[in-house]
């Protein structure tokens, strides 16, 4: 019988066992059987470099700025205005009291003074000042028939009828 030429060797030198299914590691690039898979078992030189970087990679943290804060992060939090480094708390200029932190003016702080002195200075007229002209008046006269029906009581000592007799 014919052998087949399917599958493939493993690397490993004392296996060398064929298999139909072979795995590929993903950092070498070789070839292994079930057994040999694992980048342990067959010895990957890949995990020795990423063990020595894990090693070598230690976390810096950033200490804050601010006065009396302990807080340290992970990534540095620079103010663009002052060039200091805060945490996640301090990181706005409010928050740090920042030396170049801009208090943004009223806006319009002149035109809303002159509206208020204007407003102010008509309040002071009197009511008849304030109407002038026939329309008006007789605006202001329906106005204040209005009010004095609105709290109109009658006399007290007339008995109420209704108008549905």
């Amino acid at each position: 019988m014919a052998e087949l030429d399917i599958g493939q060797h493993c690397q490993v030198e004392h296996c060398r066992q064929r298999d139909f299914l072979p795995f590929v590691c993903d950092d070498c690039s070789g070839i292994f059987c079930l057994e040999h898979r694992s980048r342990e078992s067959h010895g990957c030189p890949e995990v020795t470099v990423i063990n020595e970087r894990l090693k070598t990679d230690q976390h810096t943290s950033y200490p804050c700025s601010f006065k009396d804060c302990a807080e340290r992060e992970l990534v540095a939090v620079i103010c663009p205005y002052c060039e200091k480094n805060f945490c996640l708390r301090h990181r706005h200029q409010s928050d740090h009291e920042c030396e170049k932190l801009e208090i943004p003016k009223p806006r319009m702080a002149a035109t809303q003074k002159l509206v208020k002195d204007i407003i102010d200075s008509k309040t002071g007229e009197t009511a008849s000042k304030r109407w002038k002209g026939a329309k008006n008046s007789e605006t202001a006269a329906k106005v204040a028939l209005m009010k004095l029906k609105m709290h109109a009581d009658g006399d007290k000592s007339l008995p109420q009828m209704s108008n549905l007799e």
